[in-house]
Formats: C-alpha cells, structure tokens, sequence
C-alpha cells in the first residue's frame, strides 16, 4: 500500500459467492494441489447481486507479491473493485480482508476453491 494511504472496512456483502478466477501462475498451484501460490497469483471472485445477474456488484482480488512485500499476509494484497471494474474501492495488506482470510492461513490465506 502506498505510503499515506490506509485501509478501510469493507461494507461487502461476502457470504454469497461468485465464479471464480484465476491467472495461469494460481490455477497451477491450485491443480498442483499445493497451500503455495507463487509470486504473480492473481485470484479475482465476482460478487453477484443474484445469480442471475451477468455483471458483478463487485470484484473481490488477491495478488501474491514477491517476498517481503506483506509479511502479515504472506504477501497477499486484497482489492474490492467496483462493477463497472473501473475504481478500486478497497486496497488492503491488512485490514478486514485479512482479518477474514487469517483464519486460512495453512493453504496461504486462501478459502477452499470449489
């Protein structure tokens, strides 16, 4: 996070989940079967209003940074980005995100994927 900046709880709603994404580096791991992301991970979950709905209400990421970058969080960065994928309204090492994902620490900080 940026020098100056901070973090602010999250107002989302995360108990309805969404389709899931993942880039190449995080989809290897997860079919490795490994608790590791490498570096370059970047796992993005649409939050929809109702299933039905084809544009999410937000997009909730997590990016795997190189060692060092968040020591807390293994070196995850947590973003809620709105709909429209056009504003970032959440930025966060530590914070809510975490607070919610520390509990998932043995497969690095990261819910089950189904």
């Amino acid at each position: 996070m940026p020098a100056g900046s901070s973090s602010k709880k999250s107002k989302a709603n995360h108990t309805e989940l969404g389709p899931i994404f993942a880039n190449d580096l995080a989809y290897r791991a997860i079919t490795a079967g490994g608790t590791e992301f490498p570096a370059g991970s970047i796992l993005a979950r649409e939050k929809l209003a109702k299933p039905s709905d084809t544009k999410p209400q937000l997009l909730a990421v997590m990016i795997k940074h190189e060692s060092g970058f968040n020591p807390d969080a293994r070196d995850w960065e947590f973003l809620l980005i709105d709909g429209s994928l056009k504003k970032v309204k959440l930025h966060q090492k530590t914070g809510a995100c975490l607070d919610c994902h520390q509990s998932q620490a043995v497969t690095d900080y990261v819910y089950p994927l189904k």
